[in-house]
Parts: C-alpha cells; sequence; structure tokens
C-alpha cells in the first residue's frame, strides 16, 4: 500500500518546524535538507500571490532518481511504496538530484552520498508506519499529514466536499465532474 503527504498550503505558515523535526529525528548533517519550506510567488504588482510549500520527497509511483541510479541504491519498498537510498550501495554520483523534479536527493558533504525523505525510517530510529512523521507532529496548524494515499485521498475528498458545501458556493450545483480524477477512486459512500 502506497503512503505519501497530503499538505494545505493554506495552513502553512512557514515556521520551518517540519524541517527542523525532521533534521532532529532523522540526524540529517547541516547541509542537507530532507523537508524545505519554500515560497512559490506568481502574479505580477499590485495582483501578487504567494503560498508556502513543505517540500520532501514525493515517494511518487514511478521514482525518476530510482531509474536514473546507475548502482541501483535507490529502490521502492514494496510493502509501503517509500523510496530509499541504500547508503551502503551509493556512490554519490548525483545522478539522482537530476532526475528528481523535487530536488528530494541532496549530497551528504560529511558521508559523500546522497540522501532524501524516507519517511522516518531511519535505521534504528523507525517510526511505526501507521504513527505520524516527525514534520507531521510537529506541525502547529495541522498543514502537513501523513499516512496511505487511500486515506489521504479520502481526507481530500471530505475536504473538497466541506469546501463545496459552504456558505461561499451559494447558488452553485452540488456537482463534482472528474473527481476520481482529482482525488483517485471513492471509499465506502
Amino acid at each position: 500500500m502506497q503512503h505519501g503527504f497530503y499538505f494545505d498550503h493554506k495552513r502553512c505558515v512557514k515556521c520551518h518546524a517540519c524541517e527542523i523535526a525532521c533534521k532532529t529525528w532523522n540526524e540529517v548533517d547541516v547541509g542537507p535538507r530532507w523537508r524545505e519550506v519554500v515560497k512559490i510567488e506568481t502574479g505580477t504588482f499590485p495582483n501578487v500571490k504567494a503560498m508556502n510549500v513543505s517540500m520532501a520527497c514525493m515517494h511518487c509511483g514511478d521514482a525518476p532518481c530510482k531509474s536514473a541510479c546507475p548502482v541501483t541504491a535507490i529502490t521502492k519498498r514494496a510493502d509501503d511504496g517509500i523510496v530509499v537510498v541504500d547508503q551502503n550501495k551509493c556512490i554519490g554520483c548525483g545522478f539522482c538530484a537530476w532526475a528528481c523534479p523535487f530536488n528530494a536527493p541532496q549530497l551528504s558533504a560529511a558521508a559523500g552520498k546522497m540522501e532524501k525523505c524516507n519517511f522516518c525510517q531511519t535505521p534504528g530510529k523507525e517510526r511505526p508506519i501507521d504513527m505520524p512523521r516527525a514534520c507531521e507532529e510537529i506541525c502547529p496548524t495541522g498543514a502537513i499529514q501523513s499516512g496511505s494515499m487511500a486515506k489521504l485521498a479520502n481526507q481530500g475528498r471530505e475536504k473538497a466536499a466541506q469546501r463545496l458545501s459552504g456558505a461561499d458556493m451559494r447558488g452553485f450545483p452540488s456537482l463534482m465532474v472528474g473527481a476520481h480524477q482529482e482525488f483517485g477512486p471513492g471509499g465506502d459512500d
């Protein structure tokens, strides 16, 4: 069962607590950031929009970093879909970083190897998969959630339904077109 993250950019206040929790829990050296909060801005004055996004490895279904690794140091675990780097195999070539559209794999200057978010599965410090990740647990606004993609898709559906049934939607029909494409296959309801 594939696991991943749900991020609500409307809740993120760019406090960087998720970055610190990630580095602390996983004992990440100075330099690499397995999770990084970035500000994305669009538009031109006076119509400028900005949002904060907490980025980490997306644990892609068909991970480009895995395909780019010449020594098969990056694998995708079958039981939970987490993409991990085998430090014993990694040669620090950086091909995975070039292939990743999210800048997830980063070079550790101390180790000379690539590192990335491992869903808090650092050897000796593994969090049970059903517990919140360190970044999620520390987030003061609840902007980050982790879990199975099916659970996260259901949460996305519920949030969309709440948004669509709100007072600001008076006069609009209660109709979702392409919801399965946006949020995945439906649950039991």
